[in-house]
């Protein structure tokens, strides 16, 4: 019988072939359209038989297809193709060639690997042939389910703790959790759905490393949907909830997986065993099926530790399963020794109507329509009939699953001039912290294109005023490009799509694949912004401009090269989809002959002027503040700052909006900060080195602008114009203290000349840049010494204010004080009111604090701050004195610190 076996098996592999190797496709990041026109080999093209004993060598290297190397380098990358002589954009590729990947070598999920389910072994019943009296096999296809058997919110039942979602074959596990059960242990303190820490969600904790030993198909973890069948023509809409925090998480993504998924079969029905009169259950030779992994969505915007939410359309019309794949740092990274976590919550697969906006135009316009004011109207293509013009098949790329798109036709009876409007469904008001970023697809080919522009259609006027948010015109070349534009308004709005005709018949212009996600966006490509601000730094400088400054220190567009492999992740940057790499950023030059480590320094980026407006303004940006050595004297790196400058003002100093100090980490962060100025203005981004005793890194990425009143991120970075670490200058405070005529004692600058007992400032630990006072006197009379801020006003709905600095005392005697003192502001400039009394607020003496050596303490109060004040460090001594540095207001209430700071009842 053993040679029967044989044969079979040498049959079975003969008339199977080679099957080609498994190449892991990205798509657009919201939005896939793999549904198009059906024909005879179409099912075929989805379905993959058993591979042979030559799988090993098509892979190239003998290893299991289980396995990821995570050392290949990408091989889904393409040459740049010109839009125009000012920037290169990346486009969608023609059948043939490979879709595009993300070519950041930070990107561990990132791999030309499939994720294939390896051995699968499908039930066969056989039925009996009354003529042979054989029984062929006939393959019975896997049960699918509804959209509703899908949902899952993770809550409270322990039969079925993943609803009907399993982990697949990933290094790292899901699991079910709550707040009191397994934040402990890794996971979130509450849920989305409650917000409760009794509420339920999945995670997967990223700082497990398993055994090396052990293969895996993902480094992460996989969770798999039950079976799905075809999603129809209008697509499924799939929604859930997010949330990611910690060193050690590298992204989150969704996984389309094509055909039979064995990890996708309902629990009950593993649980049942088939009948065994009609079951056959072959072993084949080589039980491994070749299968697809595409990539559906991976996140792009988030907060850490915030919960988000996310939408994503697509369209397939076989059988196939859906797989959320959580993914950490590489093993080898140093940050994956730091818990980590990536959540999930509240799965729901609805159908594609429930994407609001969504369109992939292959069921039609979906919910945008025609403008009945304009002179023709958008179309559906599957194709376009003209080779000069027009694309061949949408922004998909395989042309047998290629869908439909939206075009113009620009041929007879058009003219010259005549426009086509496509307009959204209304939205509602975006928040001030919550913009959208829209990407499309577009296709600009022939001869005399026109243009294309996005307007964005408030609700606030009765006119519902038009405003241009993305623009361009002539001819693109004949490929599908991806672009991307930040939506925001403070009152309901829609989107319209405006396409005219060029000069000549031969200009149509087509869009795809309409998608939204959460966060700002630079816009893309950079020459379709109708004002050049927002900037990637792909290309140019997108004029910002340097300044020149006597520290021969500048802004440069640098390759992400220059940093460590480490410090080139971004793990939450918008920036940097499935279309185009993130090759270059600004970063703060040294100075020019200096070493890399030499120290000092400033650097300036000024904005193009700015209309001024009462509307607000949000300004974003990715920053990267990174030292990888600090020694016992504290940080050094520097400081980054943003200022908005009034045009035409020169005699105004430039308000700063947004200001951190040294390190802040090893990888890229996201900040934004408010702009509200009624004139006309600039922008300036300002970098100045500290002593920098390490080398270390400053850099800034992604400038992107939208309307809004947008809060401070991160919160650390507010900052006030009466906030001051004295580097350079008062920053508004000044001496009010009354000399005699024999000497001046008062507030003074530190400088490395002259500072008391050889203290080094706090902010960088350098040899200056903070105030004091130093009093000796003869006859052991106590001398006193004022610093007053400027007027402070209180921001809207502000009633409270911590007020912070750091201390250091050297005085000798317990008559060594420093107190703060809040006084009334004047009023339309005269005398503050007699009966206005100033409050004690906080108050120390030198007692118990004398070292040869002083050392920096912290100190803070609250301070009511409902109407304008000013605050008075008022010192006094007649041996020693106090040190200051590094004032900073924050809009929150706290404890007074030291706690033996509480003023005397009464000092006044």
């Amino acid at each position: 019988m053993w040679w029967f076996l044989l044969l079979s098996c040498w049959s079975s592999s003969s008339s199977q072939g080679v099957t080609r190797s498994t190449v892991l496709h990205a798509m657009l990041g919201e939005q896939v359209d793999l549904v198009g026109a059906v024909n005879a080999s179409y099912a075929s093209d989805w379905r993959r038989g058993l591979v042979n004993n030559g799988v090993n060598d098509a892979m190239g290297n003998g290893e299991s297809a289980d396995s990821i190397d995570s050392r290949q380098p990408p091989a889904n990358t393409v040459d740049r193709e010109p839009l125009d002589e000012v920037e290169r954009i990346e486009p969608r590729q023609w059948p043939g060639r490979p879709d595009i990947l993300p070519t950041r070598s930070t990107a561990p999920f990132t791999t030309e690997t499939s994720l294939s389910t390896g051995p699968l072994y499908p039930t066969t019943l056989a039925q009996r042939n009354p003529s042979s009296q054989r029984f062929p096999t006939i393959t019975v296809p896997p049960p699918t389910v509804t959209v509703d058997e899908v949902f899952c919110d993770f809550g409270p039942n322990p039969s079925m703790p993943l609803c009907e979602w399993q982990n697949g074959n990933g290094a790292l596990e899901w699991m079910p959790g709550t707040g009191l059960g397994t934040n402990w242990v890794g996971g979130p303190a509450a849920d989305f759905t409650s917000g409760t820490m009794e509420g339920g969600y999945a995670f997967v904790e990223t700082s497990h490393v398993p055994p090396k030993d052990l293969k895996f198909k993902s480094s992460g973890g996989l969770l798999h949907s039950p079976q799905l069948g075809s999603t129809g023509v209008s697509g499924t809409c799939f929604m859930f909830k997010y949330s990611m925090d910690g060193l050690s998480i590298a992204g989150l993504r969704v996984l389309l997986h094509v055909g039979v998924d064995e990890f996708s079969y309902k629990k009950e029905q593993l649980e049942e065993e088939p009948p065994t009169e009609n079951v056959t259950a072959p072993v084949p030779c080589e039980p491994v099926e070749v299968l697809e992994e595409r990539v559906l969505w991976h996140a792009q915007y988030y907060t850490l530790g915030v919960w988000q939410q996310t939408q994503i359309l697509y369209t397939f019309p076989e059988l196939h399963s859906v797989i959320i794949e959580g993914v950490p740092v590489d093993s080898t990274d140093p940050s994956r020794l730091y818990r980590g976590y990536i959540a999930i919550d509240d799965i729901d697969l609805q159908p594609g109507t429930s994407c609001v906006g969504f369109c992939n135009f292959a069921n039609g316009f979906c919910d945008w329509n025609n403008d009945a004011e304009d002179d023709f109207d958008w179309t559906i293509s599957r194709g376009s009939d003209n080779p000069t013009t027009g694309p061949a098949m949408d922004s998909s790329s395989d042309r047998a699953t290629a869908g439909g798109y939206a075009y113009i036709d620009s041929s007879f009876p058009r003219r010259p001039g005549d426009t086509a409007k496509l307009v959204s469904s209304s939205f509602p008001a975006t928040t001030a912290d919550a913009p959208m970023c829209t990407h499309f697809w577009f296709h600009m080919f022939g001869s005399g294109i026109g243009y294309l522009r996005l307007y964005l259609r408030h609700f606030r006027s009765s006119d519902n005023q038009l405003q241009e948010i993305w623009g361009l015109s002539g001819n693109a070349g004949n490929a599908w490009f991806m672009s991307q534009v930040t939506i925001s308004s403070l009152d309901d709005f829609q989107l319209m799509f405006e396409a005219s005709v060029g000069i000549t018949g031969m200009g149509d212009i087509a869009i795809d694949d309409i998608s939204y996600a959460q966060g700002a966006c630079p816009v893309s490509p950079q020459v379709a912004a109708p004002i050049p601000r927002d900037c990637t730094f792909e290309v140019d400088e997108c004029e910002w401009i340097n300044t020149r400054d006597p520290d021969r220190v500048e802004w440069e567009r640098v390759s992400t090269q220059v940093l460590g492999p480490r410090n080139q992740r971004k793990p939450y940057s918008n920036g940097h989809t499935v279309n185009r790499r993130n090759e270059y950023f600004l970063g703060l030059a040294r100075v020019r002959g200096g070493s890399r480590s030499s120290g000092g320094g400033t650097a300036q980026l000024v904005s193009r002027e700015m209309k001024g407006s009462e509307e607000p303004l949000c300004i974003t940006f990715w920053y990267f503040m990174f030292e990888p050595f600090i020694d016992s004297t504290g940080p050094s790196l520097g400081v980054l700052r943003l200022y908005v400058q009034e045009v035409g003002d020169t005699s105004t100093e430039a308000k700063p909006i947004w200001q951190l100090y040294n390190n802040q980490g090893p990888t890229w962060s996201y900040a934004q900060a408010n702009i509200n100025e009624n004139t006309d203005f600039n922008i300036v981004f300002e970098g100045t080195w500290g002593p920098n005793r390490a080398s270390g890194s400053i850099g800034i990425d992604d400038i992107a602008f939208y309307t809004g009143n947008c809060s401070v991120k991160p919160l650390s970075a507010a900052v006030r114009a009466e906030d001051c670490s004295f580097e350079k200058g008062l920053c508004g405070w000044e001496n009010t203290t009354a000399s005699d005529n024999d000497r001046a004692v008062m507030w003074q600058r530190a400088f490395q000349t002259h500072r008391p007992a050889q203290l080094l400032d706090r902010t960088f630990g350098a040899t200056g840049d903070f105030v004091f006072f130093d009093i000796f006197t003869n006859n052991k009379q106590s001398t006193t010494v004022q610093l007053r801020s400027p007027v402070i006003s209180p921001l809207p709905d502000e009633e409270f204010v911590c007020f912070t600095f750091w201390f250091a005392a050297f005085g000798v005697e317990e008559s060594t004080t420093l107190r703060v003192i809040k006084a009334p502001a004047e009023e339309d400039g005269n005398e503050q009111n007699e009966d206005a009394q100033e409050q004690a607020l906080w108050s120390l003496t030198a007692k118990g604090l004398n070292n040869p050596r002083p050392v920096w303490m912290a100190a803070q109060v609250t301070i009511e701050a409902r109407t304008p004040y000013r605050l008075i460090l008022e010192g006094s001594a007649s041996n020693g004195g106090f040190a200051v540095d590094d004032i900073k207001f924050q809009p929150l209430a706290c404890g007074i610190r030291p706690p033996s700071a509480q003023p005397i009842e009464s000092e006044t």
